[in-house]
């Protein structure tokens, strides 16, 4: 029997966004490994029990997927070895699990899908509570585990459980678009339609921010995701994680990252890497 290739971790469950997006990224000599959250995909990477890892960054509708965030900031994110290898994304299309003669006393999903659609849920099942879980492969388990329970999740992981799909599509008209980054521990070997991601904290003053953004906007690097997050210890500063058009590579872009040093704190390259076309 051929061996798998490379090893892949990913957040969840078999039957979870993270495990399709992973699945489809790597369909072929891969092993796809799940782990149970966010901060042992970034484990299994940094001590190479897994090549690459799979972990949400954004949902469109649900906002910044903030685990992730706090594992990118963290001071020894760089000393570990690891970086952002590709963005991906994924058109989610979210699903009512359950067993059909059943009436559902609890609905389970992860918290972004219940922001999502948990309005229509509640509205038409109004008896039953609804649940936050890990992930939304585990609330599909615990949906299959209870006999009066059903789950909002992926449509795949319904045959792996034996589950009904009670409704295949759920929510409102708005795209629902779920972005990810491959972690690995060797940069991306591309050279065009590049992105990097930063982070940095900010002088404790009036105007940093503004000071540290002018400074990409004059060299004319776009930015195309900006998060803040305090620091644990210190809830009155924060740490910025910006995503940027562009490589340090780039003589403009060099130069800005020059100017941005003297501007900020501790700036830290995460990984210049390629944005996956989006998986429908």
């Amino acid at each position: 029997m051929k061996q798998p290739t490379i090893t892949v971790a990913y957040f969840g469950k078999p039957g979870s966004f993270s495990h399709e997006v992973a699945a489809r990224r790597f369909p072929k000599g891969a092993e796809l490994t799940p782990r149970r959250t966010i901060s042992e995909v970034f484990e299994a990477v940094a001590t190479g029990a897994a090549g690459h890892g799979v972990v949400p960054i954004e949902n469109t509708l649900g906002g910044p997927i903030y685990d992730t965030v706090d594992q990118l900031i963290r001071e020894d994110f760089g000393a570990a070895g690891l970086v952002v290898c590709e963005e991906l994304s994924l058109h989610v299309m979210l699903s009512l699990l359950g067993h059909k003669n059943v009436k559902p006393r609890r609905i389970y999903s992860h918290f972004v899908p219940l922001k999502h659609c948990g309005d229509w849920v509640r509205a038409r099942y109004p008896d039953a509570a609804l649940l936050e879980a890990e992930s939304t492969s585990e609330a599909v388990e615990r949906a299959a585990q209870e006999g009066d329970a059903w789950a909002i999740g992926n449509r795949g992981a319904a045959a792996l459980h034996k589950l009904d799909v009670i409704v295949p599509r759920l929510g409102s008209r708005a795209q629902n678009i779920t972005r990810f980054y491959l972690l690995g521990t060797k940069p991306a070997a591309v050279r065009s339609g590049l992105r990097t991601l930063l982070a940095f904290g900010l002088l404790h003053r009036p105007g940093s921010l503004v000071s540290a953004l002018e400074t990409l906007a004059k060299f004319g690097v776009n930015m195309t995701r900006i998060v803040s997050r305090a620091l644990p210890n210190n809830p009155d500063e924060y740490l910025f994680l910006v995503e940027c058009e562009g490589s340090p590579k780039q003589p403009a872009f060099a130069k800005a990252m020059a100017l941005l040093k003297t501007r900020s704190t501790n700036l830290r390259t995460l990984g210049t890497f390629r944005v996956v076309d989006k998986y429908e």
